[in-house]
């Protein structure tokens, strides 16, 4: 009897799971954009990887399937627009993809080729879209959230097509000169060759591509200001530009906070853009991920007109706060027990770099020295054309060992 009972709930279990398959090529399609949000240090990157699941990219695409907005990840055109790496946020991060749509009367919605002509002719058309937002979120982890959406172009690509990228990088004030930071900083404006701000690796790609940027605009502003020890008052670093290169904002960070500590002149910056002076970069060191935030991806408005869900945008501020009451309290927490550990040690503190330290080297995500080495005294990496010659060297010998392989 109870076998019997069993068996009855297996078949009836498959039967469910059957009855809940999807007949994608029953239903029109459209291609859309998302903008979404997620806090970096909560991740490891953007871009899916094959050591780990906890990519947004991840998120992202099981969240894409659950829901049945799309069928194959594989087959969706997915594309995003700007990778970021462990530990760094983003806010208007988009990406685009064809997804099911069931407004087959409005422009762009798209019917697949083999779906039969009675078919696309019996569907029963809505109103109103799928609420794209609400469904992706419904099963998102919390540290990712979908905030717009827009119908586009079916050749419409979230890299390919954005034409502005804007970066924030927030950091202590502690003591830094913010108005030789910003004379440093407007020296980045324009179109350069940041190959000196940027980590050149043997990849093939990288090694091939143009190292010319355009930067729009540069700002360091002070967005806070601490009732205690200005110190802890915050910073802002906003750079705006028409792309960027693999750790382009944090080596500038490294750059600019070395001038504002003193310890360079702001002339540094153009004497790393001129590649006369430095054919290649000195050794320094990456400013933190975790300060730092892919904050917006432009687009023309012809293109993209985006659209927002006012209830899941209401429960999204509120989760942010949430968050950042903790973050707070917690900060407030660590603020009062520093108060009382500086007051206890205070003939101990015998320079500004002291009480500074450990805001520095959060930043530089590394022990400051005791001696500080110029740039200009630092030893040079190897040059982007000692590292073509290598690769070219390379590919020469692998393709040695194929022949040899053959014979």
């Amino acid at each position: 009897m109870g076998t019997k009972r069993a068996n009855s709930d297996v078949k009836n279990h498959e039967k469910s799971k059957k009855a809940k398959i999807l007949d994608f090529s029953a239903h029109p399609k459209r291609k859309i954009a998302i903008q979404f949000f997620y806090l970096g240090w909560e991740h490891d990157g953007l871009v899916q990887q094959p050591n780990t699941k906890n990519t947004v990219e991840h998120h992202l695409m099981e969240a894409l399937l659950k829901t049945r907005i799309v069928e194959d990840w594989l087959k969706c055109d997915f594309s995003r627009c700007g990778r970021t790496d462990k530990g760094v946020s983003a806010f208007r991060q988009t990406a685009s993809f064809v997804a099911r749509s069931t407004c087959p009367s409005e422009p762009n919605v798209f019917w697949d080729d083999s779906t039969p002509e009675d078919v696309r002719n019996s569907y029963k058309s809505k109103e109103e879209e799928l609420p794209y937002i609400k469904m992706l979120n419904g099963v998102l982890p919390k540290s990712i959230r979908v905030f717009a959406w827009a119908p586009v172009g079916q050749n419409f690509n979230a890299r390919f097509d954005c034409n502005r990228r804007t970066y924030k990088y927030s950091f202590p004030k502690a003591g830094l000169d913010l108005e030789k930071m910003r004379e440093a900083a407007q020296l980045l404006i324009g179109e350069h060759d940041f190959s000196n701000f940027c980590q050149i690796d043997m990849n093939e790609k990288r090694l091939e591509q143009s190292y010319t940027r355009k930067v729009y605009d540069v700002t360091v502003e002070q967005v806070s200001t601490h009732s205690e020890n200005d110190i802890y008052s915050m910073v802002e670093l906003t750079v705006s530009g028409s792309g960027f290169l693999w750790h382009m904002i944090r080596y500038i960070v490294t750059v600019l906070q070395e001038i504002a500590r003193g310890n360079e002149e702001p002339s540094l910056v153009s004497d790393l853009l001129n590649l006369s002076k430095y054919p290649s970069r000195p050794h320094y060191t990456l400013s933190s991920d975790t300060p730092l935030c892919l904050f917006d991806c432009g687009y023309k408005t012809e293109d993209v007109e985006w659209k927002i869900h006012e209830p899941t945008m209401k429960s999204t501020v509120s989760g942010l706060q949430k968050t950042w009451a903790t973050y707070q309290t917690r900060s407030r927490m660590m603020e009062n027990m520093i108060g009382e550990l500086t007051q206890m040690t205070s003939s101990s503190w015998d320079s500004e770099e002291d009480v500074t330290r450990g805001l520095h080297e959060f930043v530089q995500d590394r022990p400051i020295p005791t001696s500080y080495c110029k740039f200009e005294n630092r030893q040079m990496c190897e040059s982007l054309e000692v590292k073509k010659q290598k690769m070219l060297v390379k590919k020469e010998e692998k393709e040695k060992l194929e022949k040899v392989n053959e014979n």
